[in-house]
């Protein structure tokens, strides 16, 4: 079967789904489409399989991989013939799908090598990486999976979705494709009716009751926001279309290594603090700012953070349903733990900020207790402390600023413009420049140098271009001017 370019594949598997109306991209004009190679790096093309077996190398193969779809330090490590999909049909009308290895290098199905001349089942959303476990190149779509056909039409005929990235009371999130790009973006599953922890049943806005919010949520435009693109309503379900990033949460970041560098928190915090100015300046309020809904643009250490899920406040009708989402109420600013208080401004997000810069540093919340009403007291009567040995080492800057955020009256606690005009961010010029280099790169859609020692998987931006649309933006990170190192060691 001839390779097809990304725009003729994406064009006739959005036809097709349109013929079928059920499951997307099980047919291609008059063949039978069973499965598809999707790439998982920029440039590498889309594979529909019709035919039995196919084979993927540097030479003459049926799918040849060149180098308009890798770097030559990826290219010269892929066999002639590195590696073949089969799809054997067996006696009971099933068919078993499986992956061979032919190369010298290896070929790798979820991160573990198969093994020269060996095979593996082949399962949907199973990734394929060459020559190295970290070099993911495709991930497998069985078209006959179940998976395929269990979303409804409005979505499927846009959107192939794929594995899922994660989950939560709310939902689950999964990975997706455009039809008519074959870009990739992240879909959020809401589920409409959601189990508090109370046990009541707490229900989800209807869309169209809330339609000019979303269409307000849609224009926010900012390289440290995750992009709205999608809202799509079922019956029994919401989907939150959005940008996806490459490099994970920021409370997996966290967790890994027990704390972050302060050179290194303040470089995320100051520019979830850009993003947090942002949708206040719009009129937006988060009111669910945590580690969880912070992501990272790429696996470097030297990376763009995205704030992500502030739609998802918009869909709940009250404030008091924000714990559901949450899972925890350490984060929750002191006002809204108070169900008889309605009435609240966007300084809630800032509370919650501050709670996020204490466990950069720390690796610990300020507010916890394992009795929650005990937790909700020290919340309440904002009592906590810098007397662990990790404090040490933290710069009086950074404990500052925290007392400024960690403030019980809202009237007296830091807004977003007063946060990034303190000493902690403002005097340091490294961080400054390091934010602004980032910060183009993300607008020109391409890496930056590393700047701080980086974990040895480094996946590729594979973020959507998109203006620095606010002026503000671009003053504050075009303030520095001296390039210089971000320092590697805590201050």
């Amino acid at each position: 079967m001839a390779e097809l370019s990304q725009t003729d594949a994406s064009q006739m598997s959005t036809q097709s789904l349109r013929e079928t109306q059920e499951c997307p991209d099980i047919s291609l004009g008059e063949e039978t489409v069973w499965g598809r190679l999707l790439a998982l790096r920029p440039n590498v093309k889309v594979y529909h399989f019709s035919e039995n077996s196919y084979t993927f190398g540097r030479g003459f193969v049926d799918h040849q991989l060149t180098k308009e779809c890798f770097d030559p330090s990826i290219l010269t490590a892929i066999s002639k013939k590195h590696f073949r999909i089969v799809r054997e049909q067996k006696g009971s009308g099933d068919a078993v799908i499986y992956i061979e290895d032919l190369s010298s290098n290896g070929t790798f199905l979820n991160r573990r090598l198969i093994g020269r001349n060996k095979k593996s089942v082949l399962k949907h959303n199973d990734e394929i990486g060459l020559a190295q476990a970290n070099k993911k190149v495709f991930m497998f779509y069985d078209c006959e999976n179940p998976d395929a056909v269990q979303y409804p039409c409005e979505l499927s005929s846009k959107y192939t979705l794929t594995k899922k990235l994660g989950e939560g009371n709310y939902g689950e999130v999964r990975l997706a494709y455009k039809q008519d790009t074959l870009e990739r973006c992240a879909i959020k599953i809401i589920k409409k009716k959601v189990l508090s922890a109370n046990g009541n049943t707490v229900l989800m806005n209807q869309v169209s009751q809330i339609q000019n919010e979303i269409t307000l949520l849609q224009s926010i435009d900012h390289p440290c926001i995750v992009r709205l693109w999608d809202v799509i309503e079922a019956e029994d379900r919401i989907f939150l279309v959005m940008d996806i990033a490459e490099g994970g949460e920021l409370f997996d970041r966290i967790t890994g290594t027990g704390h972050l560098q302060e050179s290194v928190s303040k470089l995320y915090c100051y520019q979830l603090a850009l993003a947090i100015e942002h949708l206040h300046q719009q009129g937006i309020t988060h009111r669910d700012i945590k580690p969880e809904n912070i992501l990272l643009a790429t696996e470097d250490v030297r990376s763009c953070v995205k704030l992500s899920d502030f739609g998802l406040s918009k869909l709940t009708a009250d404030a008091s349903m924000m714990s559901t989402f949450c899972g925890t109420q350490m984060y929750i600013a002191p006002e809204l733990l108070d169900i008889n208080q309605r009435a609240y401004t966007n300084k809630v997000d800032l509370w919650s900020f501050g709670v996020v810069v204490f466990v950069c540093l720390a690796g610990y919340p300020p507010f916890y207790d394992s009795d929650q009403h005990k937790q909700r007291y020290l919340i309440r009567s904002g009592i906590f402390s810098f007397k662990r040995p990790v404090w040490t080492n933290v710069s009086a800057e950074a404990k500052d600023l925290i007392t400024k955020l960690l403030v019980v009256n809202p009237d007296e606690r830091y807004d977003a413009q007063q946060t990034l005009q303190h000493p902690w961010f403002k005097n340091d010029a490294v961080m400054l420049q390091a934010a602004a280099e980032i910060l183009k790169n993300e607008e020109e859609g391409t890496e930056s140098p590393c700047c701080v020692e980086a974990p040895e998987t480094v996946q590729a931006n594979g973020h959507l271009k998109r203006p620095l649309t606010s002026p503000e933006t671009r003053r504050r990170v075009q303030e520095a001017k001296t390039p210089r190192l971000l320092p590697t060691a805590a201050q």
